[in-house]
């Protein structure tokens, strides 16, 4: 299957809210509300690929049939998240009536926690100019990034990562809709790496086929992971000082096979958390320096430089009292 034809994680989107794999208390409340002429302002808020956009792509089809695309208008706040947007692209639209027999049309709004407070206090004034006609449907990560005027307007509808079996029902189906052989190694292994995101399980699963197969092979070549066998021998190195190792591991292995470094830290702190080696009173010290290993990462600093920095601290805290520590 070849990577250039049509992307997989729109040729799969659903149809229709019954076909959303999992946030079967959100589905439900919204399938109520596509008849409803009274629906609220949404925040759908939660974590990525967790079928937030989905969910509105689908209410929309619901509600709308034939005439869904001219009743959606569809704005990512990442891609201009200041005011003038507002002022503009989403007030024109805001302003015009629905196409078809409908009381209201739909904005969505992915990423609106990206927004500028400015921005924010505008699209406040809108949605309750035009609340006759139109709808807000919000897409967001961190709920709390978001100005109490808007949540006040708007019914939350929490999103949370899916669950493995999910997951795997996701990733099997896609399978047997596309006519792939595969092993079911290569799928628990999907599962692992994805951790409850759909969008990025689509993904890796499209990249991995190759003739018509999904091997556990051909998952490792595409996927960039790092065993967690290499972390646990890390960590133990870095516990008995031998810092060196740590290094030639780091650069040889962990660094060429990482993509994603969230989804790196998020394994190392599990080898942390699970180790018998680790001092209990440094456990959650650590726990603690990989969040700010992570956000340093995510701010752009050297992701070599950070993760020797977070690693050369392991022997020193396992030696050291942690007052000290809790001082720096």
């Amino acid at each position: 299957m070849s990577v250039s034809e049509k992307i997989w994680t729109e040729r799969h989107r659903p149809n229709t809210l019954d076909d959303l794999v999992g946030q079967e208390e959100a589905v439900e409340r919204m399938k109520k509300w596509v008849d409803d002429p009274s629906c609220p302002h949404l925040i759908l808020n939660g974590p990525a690929g967790s079928g937030k956009s989905s969910a509105a792509v689908a209410f929309a089809k619901d509600k709308y049939g034939d005439k869904w695309r001219s009743n959606l208008h569809e704005m990512n706040a990442s891609d201009d998240r200041g005011i003038d947007v507002v002022r503009n692209q989403i007030k024109e639209f805001a302003r015009e009536s629905p196409d078809g027999d409908f009381n209201y049309k739909i904005i969505f709004l992915d990423e609106a926690d990206n927004l500028t407070k400015d921005a924010m206090s505008a699209l406040r004034r809108v949605m309750e100019k035009y609340s006759d006609q139109t709808r807000f449907f919000l897409s967001m990560n961190y709920l709390n990034k978001v100005i109490d005027p808007i949540q006040s307007r708007c019914t939350v509808l929490p999103f949370n990562k899916l669950q493995d079996n999910e997951i795997e029902q996701l990733i099997t189906r896609i399978l047997n809709e596309e006519g792939i052989e595969y092993q079911e190694s290569a799928i628990n292994k999907i599962v692992e790496y994805v951790d409850g995101d759909a969008r990025r399980a689509v993904q890796t699963l499209q990249t991995s086929v190759e003739d018509g197969e999904l091997t556990e092979d051909l998952l490792d070549v595409v996927g960039g992971q790092v065993d967690r066998e290499v972390l646990d021998e890390m960590l133990s190195d870095a516990l008995r000082g031998n810092m060196e190792s740590v290094h030639n591991s780091l650069v040889y292995d962990v660094i060429p096979n990482t993509i994603d470094y969230s989804r790196l830290l998020n394994e190392l702190m599990k080898t942390i958390r699970d180790s018998e080696e680790v001092h209990d009173d440094i456990r959650w010290y650590l726990i603690a320096e990989i969040g700010d290993t992570e956000r340093a990462i995510q701010n752009s600093a050297n992701p070599n430089i950070q993760l020797m920095s977070f690693f050369a601290e392991i022997p020193v805290a396992q030696a050291s009292s942690m007052p000290g520590y809790q001082e720096k």
